[in-house]
């Protein structure tokens, strides 16, 4: 499909800001934008102002009369999924000249964040994080408060279990590619938390960290996430105990390095590394199996889960694209150009992880649940579409792409936030765990 096509099919999708359970009206900065000229009863229709260099002028496509629908833009060919960015964002859903249209709902002008990106005047309806419950885009920010998530509790906690693979275990990353920049004979230590509920001989769920080199640490994050959450007394927020694997890139960053070639290349290799060595390795582990002598992963994909950031976010992607893994969680997803691979993979992926977005619009929809967060200072912020380098870009084009296949997605946009910012996941990645697997049921 091209990129025209593509956008085409964006905006004949109908995307709006919006599909959360909980908004908040507040006065908006004025900006530098153009002005939102309106659309009759849903707020943010018309033509959306673009800040000059960031992209083409959002056209107003015309709402529909009747009463306002709060949080939600018209449709526009140029508007952007990140409300606060006016029509710097092509190919995605409109929103007026920014945020959401006044009060009255009959679109009017709407006003940009801080720093004026976006039409001028008036106050917006804005939509906040809505929890742990909802799909939708939420703008979070620009201050940020922890979770209480991320305490440890007296709740029931994690046998650790370790061991090392080397490049001499695999017959898919020998740390030999011709892409190389030099050989990498890899060793990577997985580590495997297994939660006290867990009953001998079941299929385990569990969720596959990307990125995961965790020596010497006694509880990350994610382990403290879900033993707190597995013991939350609502039922809205409660998820399965989950055993959690943390498994190391092969080394380097970028083009041209192992962990490139694992993480940035749009193919099934990475997710047939996770299936075939990875994860019968785990269930193999002569301490896992004195522990536990019929230890199992569950192989129902709604068991199956997958944690990325930056360019562990198209690795964690993949697995749910080329593999059986219906749950993903990707924060500041580096889903731009930056593949080196072989001629068979770039001739069907050209653009590398930019691609993921054009592949979701020409594949049937796949049962997966996808969440994406991007910062509005997140890498590459100042570049344009056509580079392929902007990650905040990418990940619109991906929430958009979701959105108009109907899958059940979240897409957290960041204010006030760089790449893979701390703060935000301090923040947010309690309620993205359960948003994403409370829902499971085995």
């Amino acid at each position: 499909m091209t990129r025209s096509v593509f956008r085409y099919a964006l905006v004949l999708g109908g995307l709006v800001w919006g599909a959360c359970s909980s908004t908040s009206t507040s006065p908006v900065a004025s900006g530098t934008g153009g002005q939102g000229t309106g659309g009759a009863g849903i707020p943010g229709g018309g033509s959306g102002g673009a800040v000059p260099g960031t992209g083409g002028a959002g056209t107003g496509g015309s709402a529909s009369g009747g009463t306002a629908v709060a949080s939600t833009g018209g449709a526009s060919t140029g508007g952007s999924i990140a409300p606060e960015t006016g029509g710097s964002g092509p190919s995605l859903g409109g929103q007026g000249g920014g945020r959401a249209g006044g009060a009255s709902g009959t679109g009017g002008s709407a006003g940009g964040s801080p720093g004026g990106m976006s039409a001028g005047g008036g106050a917006g309806t804005v939509v906040v994080d809505p929890g742990s419950t909802g799909d939708g885009n939420i703008t979070v920010g620009p201050t940020y408060t922890p979770s209480p998530d991320l305490a440890v509790k007296n709740v029931p906690h994690s046998a650790k279990f370790q061991f090392t693979m080397t490049a001499a275990m695999s017959k898919i990353f020998m740390g030999t590619d011709a892409v190389l920049k030099m050989p990498t004979p890899w060793t990577r230590q997985i580590t495997v938390f297994i939660p006290k509920q867990y009953v001998d001989g079941a299929e385990a769920p569990f969720i596959v960290m990307q990125d995961g080199n965790v020596s010497g640490t006694a509880t990350p994050r994610m382990v403290t996430v879900v033993e707190n959450l597995a013991a939350d007394p609502s039922p809205t927020r409660r998820i399965p105990p989950l055993v959690v694997i943390f498994v190391p890139n092969g080394g380097g960053d970028g083009p041209g390095s192992e962990r490139g070639l694992e993480y940035d290349t749009a193919s099934d290799r990475y997710s047939r590394f996770i299936n075939t060595e990875v994860l019968p390795a785990v269930q193999a582990d002569s301490a896992i199996k004195a522990a536990y002598p019929n230890f199992k992963l569950t192989t129902n994909p709604e068991g199956r889960g997958a944690y990325g950031c930056s360019s562990g976010s198209p690795a964690a992607f993949g697995l749910g694209w080329f593999a059986d893994f219906h749950r993903i969680i990707t924060y500041s997803g580096t889903f731009v150009d930056l593949q080196q691979a072989d001629a068979a993979t770039e001739a069907a992926a050209p653009n590398g992880a930019w691609d993921y977005a054009s592949f979701i619009m020409a594949a049937p929809t796949k049962p997966l649940r996808v969440f994406l967060e991007a910062a509005d200072k997140d890498n590459g912020n100042t570049e344009t579409e056509a580079s392929h380098h902007n990650w905040l870009i990418a990940n619109q084009n991906m929430a958009a792409a979701l959105k108009a296949k109907g899958y059940h997605y979240r897409f957290v946009y960041a204010l006030g936030a760089g790449h893979c910012d701390d703060k935000v996941q301090q923040q947010t990645l309690p309620d993205t765990v359960s948003w994403m697997w409370n829902s499971y049921q085995p």
